[in-house]
């Protein structure tokens, strides 16, 4: 009799679920550079750049928000106190996935993604489809929190708007697959960042150097979660954006070289 009613309890809860679901997840994101950086022989003897790659070899951590309903959510970075200015002789590195106004906001009825961000000063909002990710389900499963997961994994595509030989070479090379743990109990096909199309949230995603860690859940809140699409912005695609990057960085490069010469 007891099986026979947790059971009934457990389809009442889904049920519930199938209706209506919102909540709000935390993250913790864990971003750590390669252990290869190493200093050459004759940097060992200079402080402040052996000071420098031991905070760089530091994991830098913030944290995340995510607001969601079965079919849209937001995504955004979470503020923090800031650091005390270092003293004299000392070095301070800081390191962010996402800048502190960015948003990230996914619709996955209408399969739409729009992430506003601010580049040099210029509000870009970047408009793109949600990137249908070829993940493969492992009966491989795990506790986070009050939580069972599943394994799924997937290799990213590769970046086709930079076609070049070395940047294939490099990809081919550095391409790792993308590790998740997503759990059926919360049926929200979503996650942070760009993660999502699991049968269930993403509460762990891990890709190269950088790692999100959920923290916290809270589902149906009293309070209504009002989830609203980032409207400011120049509207741009993913591969324009990247366009603009890229000839930004050039740009900065080019006045960096020709001020360089100027003092020479």
């Amino acid at each position: 009799m007891r099986i026979y009613f947790s059971i009934i309890i457990l389809l009442f809860t889904f049920q519930g679920f199938s209706q209506e679901i919102s909540g709000r997840a935390f993250y913790t994101s864990f971003y750590q550079t390669k252990d290869e950086m190493e200093l050459k022989e004759d940097e060992l003897n200079n402080p402040v750049l052996v000071e420098l790659m031991e905070q760089l070899k530091k994991p830098f951590t913030d944290e995340y928000e995510l607001e969601f309903s079965r079919e849209e959510s937001v995504f955004k970075k979470l503020p923090k106190l800031e650091k005390p200015e270092p003293t004299q002789g000392q070095i301070s590195v800081t390191r962010s996935v996402m800048s502190d106004d960015e948003i990230h906001y996914k619709n996955l009825r209408e399969n739409e993604y729009l992430n506003s961000k601010e580049l040099y000063g210029k509000l870009f909002l970047i408009q793109d489809e949600i990137e249908n990710k070829d993940w493969q389900l492992s009966k491989e499963s795990k506790t986070i929190g009050d939580y069972v997961c599943f394994k799924a994994t997937y290799v990213p595509k590769s970046d086709e708007s930079d076609d070049s030989e070395e940047k294939w070479i490099k990809e081919k090379k550095d391409k790792k697959e993308i590790i998740a743990w997503y759990t059926p109990q919360i049926p929200v096909k979503n996650g942070p960042m760009k993660y999502d199309g699991l049968p269930g949230l993403i509460l762990e995603v891990q890709g190269g150097n950088l790692k999100f860690l959920c923290t916290k859940i809270v589902i149906n809140p009293a309070e209504k979660i009002e989830i609203t699409a980032p409207k400011k912005g120049k509207k741009v695609s993913e591969k324009e954006f990247k366009a603009i990057v890229k000839e930004k960085n050039k740009d900065m490069m080019e006045n960096f070289k020709s001020q360089k010469r100027r003092r020479d």
